[in-house]
């Protein structure tokens, strides 16, 4: 296929970077771009959207993280179809796994900072967070109160790297991976214990004291790790 746009193409002149990436997103879910279908280059949408390539570039680079589209060196760009994108998704978002040894091994090094540097006030919102956690009934409630629990503690640091890195984490938690696993593996008596723990955390904080809230979360988290691998064999 070339470059040349036919009149059915469902993307047209757009005003800004997120008004082209909306475009695409609407004609995705429309069916007007279909599974395999190739994308013209970027000079052309740049051509036809009278943005510059590189915005265009930024727009192509969002989908095909999403998944949404896959380049090929040499063949071109292609609209992708459910299994590659799961297949793209896969190879670009960390494993549960992953993600659990990784978190086990950052967040217990921020409760110095927390404990330094929260306010008062900050420390009481984590502890509001909390308690919200104990309303919880389906998975997908405890999955939301979990990541907002978790985002807090980064962003109670007040350093915007680590806030920064905390919203890349609950990004990643945003996998099909991740959210099968949490889906198979919930029940009430298995988040009442994880929402035990986080109460025991906001409470070290809340004391001001390191040591307890650091081996609360080191053991909460290892905790999530051993149940993730369990869940990963009963599923």
């Amino acid at each position: 296929m070339s470059d040349r746009i036919d009149r059915d193409w469902p993307i047209g002149a757009a005003s800004s970077r997120d008004d082209l990436l909306q475009q695409c997103l609407a004609a995705l879910e429309r069916g007007q771009l279909r599974a395999g279908q190739r994308l013209p280059n970027e000079r052309s949408l740049a051509g036809i959207t009278g943005l510059s390539r590189s915005t265009v570039r930024v727009v192509l680079d969002t989908l095909e993280r999403d998944g949404r589209i896959i380049r090929q060196v040499g063949r071109g760009t292609y609209v992708a179809d459910g299994i590659r994108a799961e297949a793209t998704e896969s190879l670009m978002l960390p494993t549960p796994a992953e993600l659990m040894e990784f978190r086990l091994a950052i967040e217990p090094s921020l409760v110095e900072l927390v404990v330094l540097g929260a306010t008062d006030a900050r420390l009481e919102e984590l502890n509001a967070i909390v308690a919200q956690g104990g309303r919880v009934e389906r998975w997908q409630e405890a999955e939301a109160a979990d990541r907002a629990f978790h985002q807090a503690l980064f962003d109670a640091t007040g350093n915007r790297l680590f806030a920064e890195l905390g919203q890349r984490l609950s990004g990643a938690r945003e996998s099909r991976s991740w959210l099968r696993l949490k889906e198979g593996s919930f029940s009430p008596e298995k988040w009442a214990v994880y929402h035990r723990e986080h109460e025991v955390i906001v409470a070290a904080l809340l004391d001001r004291n390191a040591e307890n809230a650091k081996n609360a979360l080191r053991r909460h988290l290892g905790g999530v790790r051993a149940n993730a691998r369990m869940a990963v064999w009963e599923l």
